[in-house]
């Protein structure tokens, strides 16, 4: 992880696992290499991080004189910024007190957030404790998602030992959901192998499994398919390999998809895949996306058409509703022509009405009728 200065602005981790399947990754994933390298190799081509500054203890001391000696709050805490990526790298756990005892703001907030971030570099259970002894919320749910991805990236096996230890909770488990994603991506076999010998849960094993094939997907996407659809199998979770071949299409769903077809040939493991393809390809290449349903066999298209037209409807409803217009595509529901047409006129209603109003006497010009009727000024 690049190091971030403290003075710049930090984005906040959104929290994006849930016990119902993990999706990190799904909607933007990294550029990484098609194949991992060799532990060794990845090791090697890891840029060494950069010196931070330090304070040297008399240093410290002048600083806290410095602050205590200025009244005006806001220039005390332009003050503390400016040196605070040193303080954190010398005193983590004194720079935090200072920080609790200012005004609670925002802006202080985002400061500890980042002071946070730099400390789980250096010392990533001291700042989980940290976090957990002050946070509390949306802000200990995301500060500990950030640490869990630090500590994963230093030391995977302490990493999930120190959250597995914790109280189980929706906090707890996204962390550790979490941290199993980012290990799996650096070290699929360590992760896995970790899940096997000390089984968490049984309630979070399904997810931290697909949690962990999901970030394999994201280095070596052909053989996190292959092993996935194994465990998948002896695991009677299909939706498992499914997630897993989603993550690897959130990169190529070409590439994911061919695979999926030349080496899966159950239903029962193709159409939930499939489902999930469907759903990722209009955000891809809409185009792509219309080519590849025409290669389905009938019973797999009528399973993906109804996920491709609201994703499609989500990511471009115009398109969507010129698609609905100019091919009437067999099999399609009316609640899945309904979301493309309701997601047309929620973005543009002007372009909503011009388009219902060219289009020829039939089904679909009765259907789009029936939207945005109250709120047309005629």
């Amino acid at each position: 992880m690049k190091p971030a200065g403290i003075a710049t602005v930090a984005a906040v981790i959104a929290l994006a696992a849930g016990v119902a399947g993990f999706v990190i990754g799904r909607s933007s994933a990294p550029h990484r290499p098609a194949v991992r390298p060799a532990a060794a190799e990845a090791s090697a081509a890891r840029p060494e991080k950069p010196a931070r500054p330090a304070l040297a203890p008399q240093e410290l001391d002048g600083l806290r004189k410095e602050l205590d000696r200025q009244a005006d709050p806001i220039e005390r805490f332009k003050t503390a910024t400016r040196h605070l990526e040193a303080w954190i790298e010398s005193a983590p756990q004194d720079a935090l007190a200072w920080l609790m005892t200012q005004e609670a703001t925002s802006r202080r907030d985002e400061v500890i957030r980042m002071a946070l971030a730099q400390f789980a570099e250096t010392d990533p259970k001291g700042a989980a404790e940290w976090t957990l002894a002050h946070l509390q919320g949306a802000d200990l749910n995301n500060t500990l998602l950030g640490i869990a991805e630090t500590w994963a990236s230093q030391n995977g096996r302490e990493a999930a030992e120190w959250f597995a230890s914790q109280p189980p909770g929706k906090i707890r488990d996204g962390a550790i959901e979490h941290l199993v994603f980012q290990w799996a991506c650096d070290d699929p076999v360590a992760a896995l192998a970790y899940l096997k010998d000390r089984p968490a849960a049984e309630a979070l094993s399904p997810t931290l499994r697909r949690a962990a094939y999901a970030g394999w997907a994201k280095t070596d996407p052909q053989g996190a398919a292959a092993a996935s659809l194994e465990s998948s199998r002896v695991h009677g979770d299909p939706e498992q390999f499914a997630n897993t071949l989603a993550n690897w299409a959130t990169m190529d769903a070409n590439a994911s998809s061919r695979w999926l077809k030349e080496n899966v040939t159950r239903d029962s493991e193709r159409l939930p895949a499939i489902v999930q393809l469907a759903e990722i390809y209009p955000h891809q290449s809409p185009a792509a996306g219309r080519a590849w349903l025409d290669s389905l066999s009938p019973a797999e298209k009528a399973a993906a058409i109804h996920p491709f037209a609201a994703a499609w409807a989500e990511s471009d409803a115009p398109s969507a509703a010129a698609w609905l217009a100019e091919t009437n595509p067999q099999g399609l529901a009316p609640e899945a022509g309904a979301a493309i047409l309701h997601g047309f006129f929620s973005k543009d209603s002007d372009a909503y009405f011009k388009w219902r109003d060219s289009l020829p006497e039939g089904p679909l010009k009765t259907q789009a009728a029936q939207i945005g009727v109250a709120g047309r000024d005629d």
